[in-house]
């Protein structure tokens, strides 16, 4: 059992972004039982900030890329909300190189606690502009 609970609440009802969101869950329950382990192996850690940075990046790009072609109207806050991740993942990143060999429990809880907030809020906006036109989650996006 991970530290991060997928729940149906969290679905935005668009198929791809839903998967991109099960995604970072696992990735931050990877972050999470690393911590866990009584000798953690630093280059293991090394890789997992590889792999989520390369994940924030295909994500946000892939999300706003969609917004765009939808014409949704939340997409500047949602590129000031991927950039202020962004910011706090290069700022975590650089802890862990600058020697700590965990990650701290407050890096978790922001991880969590942004995701949570963002998805629900701001992506919870776009899932009900898709609700509203169906014809856009078909594909049929001009």
């Amino acid at each position: 059992m991970g530290f991060f609970k997928w729940k149906d609440q969290f679905s935005v009802h668009v198929q791809e972004m839903d998967h991109h969101h099960k995604k970072f869950f696992a990735l931050l329950n990877k972050m999470y039982d690393y911590n866990k382990m009584e000798d953690g192996d630093p280059e293991f850690l090394n890789g997992l900030f590889r792999e989520l940075s390369a994940y924030v990046l295909v994500h946000f790009q892939e999300e706003e890329k969609l917004l765009a072609r939808a014409g949704f109207d939340g997409l500047e806050n949602q590129k000031i909300q991927h950039q202020y991740f962004r910011d706090h993942l290069v700022k975590f990143r650089a802890q862990h190189f600058n020697g700590q060999d965990r990650i701290p429990a407050n890096v978790l809880h922001f991880m969590r606690d942004w995701f949570l907030d963002h998805v629900l809020e701001a992506d919870g906006q776009y899932g009900k502009y898709f609700a509203d036109r169906p014809f856009l989650k078909m594909g049929y996006i001009p």
